[in-house]
């Protein structure tokens, strides 16, 4: 899934489940912010010299080791879920230990985890959480690194996550083919009303766990919302009808929903000196950088109540939680993931 399910959909879901607005921009941003986080910096502290270093929770650098991959793909976008899945047949009959498949096991533990949260982190955690649980609608029957498993007719991409499936399936309304499955032809309206259903409703049983309005009754006619947001159905390799689609979205927001902006948690908390031009993410691109920008901790703010910063204290608490979870599964491989 890209923003329109991450940030839109996401926000959507929260305040019709009974978050505040404020509660439910935070879990938005904290869900698509998941994806744009794949800088690794250290930012000085100039008060007192300490270093704070960040963990990624997204990488484009196809050419890190597996043993980094695996500490970010199959924990924040390709949960292991059941390989015996319906959902997972396939026309060749293999399964993988690590397939991702919808609404698992693994994924409504970590959901469980960020309900259960400390309040200072929890609506960071829910975000990071609903990032990864909604993914296995998005990228299920994929494993979230290199494997042949994740090939697709004879595409020379390399068969890492959905590289072979491209951005079809993330797009919503959008309908395609994965000729690996017994089932294969897929409409991701389906898939994403599947997990903003899921969402919505572990949503709601958390409002209600907290003394809150249990708003669980109402899905029917947030469904119906939903579906007519996403609009026309479409096929091919463009993404049709982004543009109309979240006008339709802001709509069922209401005003002062702002357009999702990556840098908004990290400038609020951090000075950059730039050295040349400003250092790009964690992709290729990076290896060619010379001269690497500085970060600073801007005066005048306790660092620790930044947004950037509870969101990166989240992410580490998100990642050590999902290597606890999923270390029996990988050490079915004979891979220690704490150690990787």
């Amino acid at each position: 899934m890209d923003t329109e399910f991450h940030y839109w959909m996401t926000g959507i879901i929260a305040k019709a489940a009974g978050f505040e607005e404020s509660e439910a921009k935070t879990i938005a941003y904290a869900s698509e912010y998941v994806d744009e986080n794949d800088r690794s910096i250290k930012v000085l502290d100039r008060s007192n010299g300490e270093v704070y270093e960040n963990f990624i929770s997204q990488t484009m650098n196809i050419l890190k080791p597996k043993s980094e991959l695996m500490r970010i793909y199959p924990i924040f976008h390709f949960l292991p879920g059941d390989p015996q899945a319906d959902t997972a047949r396939r026309r060749d009959g293999k399964m993988h230990i690590l397939n991702t498949t919808p609404n698992n096991e693994n994924a409504n533990k970590l959901m469980d985890e960020a309900f259960g949260a400390d309040e200072e982190l929890r609506l960071y955690r829910i975000g990071i959480a609903t990032h990864a649980f909604a993914d296995t609608w998005a990228h299920q029957n994929f494993v979230g690194w290199y494997d042949y498993f994740n090939n697709i007719g004879l595409d020379v991409k390399p068969d890492i996550g959905h590289a072979d499936g491209e951005h079809h399936p993330d797009w919503p309304a959008h309908r395609w083919v994965d000729e690996r499955l017994v089932d294969a032809q897929l409409d991701n309206r389906h898939r994403f009303l599947s997990a903003a259903e899921a969402i919505f409703k572990r949503y709601c049983a958390y409002q209600a766990s907290i003394n809150r309005e249990d708003k669980s009754a109402e899905w029917e006619a947030l469904e119906t919302r939903l579906d007519d947001a996403m609009g026309k159905g479409f096929t091919g390799s463009e993404n049709f009808y982004k543009e109309e689609r979240i006008e339709k979205y802001k709509a069922l927001l209401g005003d002062g929903w702002e357009d999702f902006d990556e840098m908004v948690w990290f400038d609020e908390a951090i000075e950059t000196e730039v050295r040349g031009l400003r250092d790009p993410g964690d992709g290729l691109t990076a290896l060619f950088t010379l001269f690497h920008d500085k970060y600073y901790w801007k005066e005048g703010l306790d660092k620790r109540a930044t947004e950037w910063f509870r969101f990166q204290t989240s992410v580490k608490a998100h990642e050590m939680k999902a290597v606890e979870i999923l270390a029996p599964t990988f050490a079915r491989m004979g891979i220690m993931l704490g150690n990787a």
